[in-house]
């Protein structure tokens, strides 16, 4: 399953990777109406527990991730790993940030994710609504960021 987008934010780019760099407050920006808590293992590795949007499984789900690709203020890289009703959950992405003016940064981003067992067939249905909530995620984000940047003149 892939996933993608991209976003301007009227906000220095520096102040988005403080954002995306930093999973608990990237976690802030789910407006998706699921929730993530986020445990630090150490700096590049972290046990965070999803609860999906909307019902669409009854369950909480733990990923680990780690942060894979560090090229600050660039670039972040990410794996997942974890397991859902018994079949095994496994993904990348990355977040690539360019300043495209003091204070605009357009923030693109990419994900792949395979799922396994009884789940493995149901990529197709279950892609829209994963993307629906990724972008909106980035929608709140950009949304907080830009705020932010106003508030800081």
């Amino acid at each position: 399953m892939h996933l993608s987008g991209e976003t301007e934010i009227a906000a220095t780019r520096q102040r988005v990777w403080e954002t995306i760099s930093n999973p608990n407050r990237a976690a802030e920006s789910n407006s998706s109406g699921g929730s993530a808590q986020i445990e630090k293992i150490d700096d590049r590795h972290y046990r965070v527990t999803v609860s999906p949007p909307g019902g669409m499984m009854p369950m909480n789900v733990t990923l680990d991730l780690e942060i894979t690709d560090l090229d600050a203020p660039s670039r972040i890289g990410a794996t997942i790993s974890g397991s859902l009703m018994g079949g095994p959950i496994n993904g990348t992405g990355s977040i690539d940030l360019a300043e495209l003016a003091p204070k605009q940064t357009r923030a693109t981003w990419v994900a792949d994710a395979t799922l396994g067992g009884l789940l493995g067939g149901f990529d197709a249905m279950i892609q829209g609504p994963l993307q629906n909530a990724a972008d909106q995620s980035f929608a709140a984000m950009k949304e907080r960021l830009e705020a932010e940047e106003v508030a800081a003149g």
